[in-house]
């Protein structure tokens, strides 16, 4: 390898003397003055200001004259390579400039779908989350399971967000509502109306009690940031109904409407509304109404995310006079529907084929109905606000006013309601007008009618009224935490590879919340013990003192399998 030596240019054309001083000519000068080594070439005649004494470098070659008039900088007296040819006279050397590498932009990955096979949903028999770990297929998964235990809760929204170029046009189309009307009934809407073949004989044997008055309390601090009906006689009955609504401790969570919004997709959450203050405009209208919607599930083509609450059906029926009934209609979902609940609501694809009545329709309709201080009746009335995307406060909902006998914390079916309360059986194919008036009723007769404190009801078995079965239950497991996913087809095929004992019927799994359940029945008391006993893990006491098991989930989470009876307390007392 060559040894480079490096030399400095001289200051004369012989290349003697030393060379030039790059400070000379600077602003600032030099600061060594005659003292510097190098020479202080002037610009008009080349001659060094200070003589030096010269030196010669052994086998230096000439360097070029620099010319008076040049400028010199740092880079003309820049040391060279012996084996590189000096630079020409007068050119300024050019810094290159670097190039940098281009910076990949991450290609941003779409989490893997979980796709689930019948037989391998759950974990094999004995096994648990804790000792068989699921890696997540991606962050986004892990937060979905800290957030919540079901491991097919609604993915978070998807990076191919809809635009209004890629929304289909008859979804950008927006109700055509008459923008001056007296009240809701001036309102020209697209009613689809619909009616179950055994709905008349249903509302027919329904009794219906007119409301009483109730002495009104003063509300608490915390109440006060929610409206209160106190603007007309028909809303001062219902409000200490309201208040003790507000008053569960289940409410909170139930009607997070910020939760209900953050868990949605994008195009969904800018859809929700607020009833506007009391006013005149709302004077003439209902106060208090009663409501019950139906709900199937759609999926957005383009990003594929899925609403299990979309709205298919509406019905309002007028507190005061429950005979009126303000509106009962099929509604349009917005997205393709992919499970139609038929089994649940009656309501099947070609039912929806021709109605035009959307969701953009209903909301317009209880803007038109409802102010903020309109009393909303229901069960679960929480999931009717959430399928009609309104933020509402003023309601009374059947399902936190009851409890549940020696099952603490327990929310009652309106089912068990109807029958403990009204005494009456509730077809399996649910009626949302049917469903509406129940309601109304049941809290009329067993909350209204107690002055606020009714008697805790005591869970019913409508297959065992039915055949007369004495059991009361003893043969039935309860099946609780049911992801969505899950279908009877799922339960019944864990059960026997879990077990080896085949249930006799695994109803329709019923969802309130991101989880179902399903009461599932066997041919004996025997066998349903023996399916308990047969699952592994230890037994567990819920709060309201029955055993239960997890059955864990490939995908993470459980199901919890529960008896329907609770152990006996000893007699034994002590001496």
């Amino acid at each position: 390898m060559t040894k480079k030596k490096y030399t400095l240019y001289k200051a004369d054309e012989n290349g003697d003397g030393p060379a030039p001083c790059a400070f000379f000519l600077s602003p600032a000068g030099c600061r060594n003055g005659d003292n510097c080594k190098f020479a202080h070439i002037l610009p008009n005649d080349g001659k060094s200001k200070a003589k030096a004494t010269p030196t010669k470098t052994k086998s230096t070659p000439k360097a070029p004259v620099i010319s008076s008039t040049a400028s010199i900088s740092s880079s003309d007296i820049s040391s060279e390579s012996e084996d590189e040819a000096p630079p020409p006279k007068h050119v300024t050397t050019k810094t290159k400039a670097k190039k940098t590498k281009a910076t990949k932009k991450a290609t941003p990955t779409t989490p893997k779908t979980v796709t689930i096979v019948e037989d391998d949903m759950f974990l094999p028999h004995g096994q648990s989350s804790a000792s068989t770990p699921v890696a997540p297929n991606s962050e986004s998964d892990k937060k979905k399971r800290k957030r919540n235990s079901d491991p097919f809760a609604k993915p978070k929204k998807s990076a191919a967000t809809p635009t209004a170029e890629s929304t289909p046009k008859s979804n950008q189309k927006k109700a055509k509502v008459v923008k001056k009307q007296d009240s809701f009934r001036d309102l020209d809407l697209p009613i689809a109306s619909f009616q179950l073949p055994s709905a008349h004989v249903a509302l027919a044997n329904l009794p219906i009690a007119s409301p009483s008055a109730i002495t009104a309390k003063k509300a608490t601090p915390k109440e006060v940031k929610y409206p209160i009906p106190n603007n007309t006689e028909e809303g001062r009955k219902w409000k200490n109904a309201v208040l003790a609504t507000r008053a569960n401790p289940k409410y909170k969570s139930d009607f997070d409407y910020d939760k209900a919004k953050e868990i949605e997709h994008d195009e969904l959450s800018s859809l929700w509304f607020k009833a506007s203050p009391f006013g005149p405009d709302k004077a003439g209208n209902p106060h208090v109404v009663a409501i019950d919607c139906e709900m199937c599930e759609t999926v957005d083509p383009v990003s594929g995310a899925k609403n299990s609450k979309a709205l298919c059906r509406l019905s309002i029926v007028n507190a005061v006079n429950p005979d009126e009934i303000l509106i009962d209609t099929l509604v349009k979902p917005k997205w393709p529907v992919v499970d139609h609940r038929s089994r649940i609501n009656g309501i099947k694809k070609d039912h929806l084929e021709n109605v035009e009545f959307t969701l953009d329709h209903a909301q317009a309709f209880m803007k038109a109905l409802c102010s903020n201080e309109t009393v909303i009746i229901g069960h679960a009335v929480h999931n009717d606000l959430i399928a009609l995307k309104m933020e509402h406060h003023c309601c009374v909902d059947s399902a936190m006013l009851f409890s549940i006998k020696d099952e603490p914390g327990a929310t009652c079916s309106l089912k068990d309601l109807a029958f403990s309360v009204l005494n009456r059986e509730m077809p399996d194919v649910h009626d949302s007008v049917n469903d509406a008036r129940v309601a109304l009723s049941v809290i009329e007769e067993g909350y209204i009618k107690t002055n606020g404190k009714p008697e805790p009801i005591t869970r019913t078995f409508s297959r065992n009224r039915r055949f007369g079965n004495a059991n009361n239950g003893a043969d039935q497991l309860f099946v609780h935490r049911i992801p969505k996913c899950c279908t009877p087809d799922h339960i019944s095929k864990m059960f026997m590879n879990h077990t080896s004992v085949q249930p006799t019927e695994v109803p329709d799994v019923e969802f309130n919340s991101d989880t179902g359940k399903t009461t599932v029945t066997f041919a004996s008391i025997q066998h349903a013990n023996l399916a308990f006993n047969a699952l592994a893990g230890e037994p567990k006491p819920d709060k309201t003192g029955r055993m239960q098991k997890r059955v864990y989930l490939r995908t993470g989470g459980y199901i919890a399998v529960r008896k329907m009876i609770a152990p006996k307390k000893s007699n034994t007392t002590k001496e």
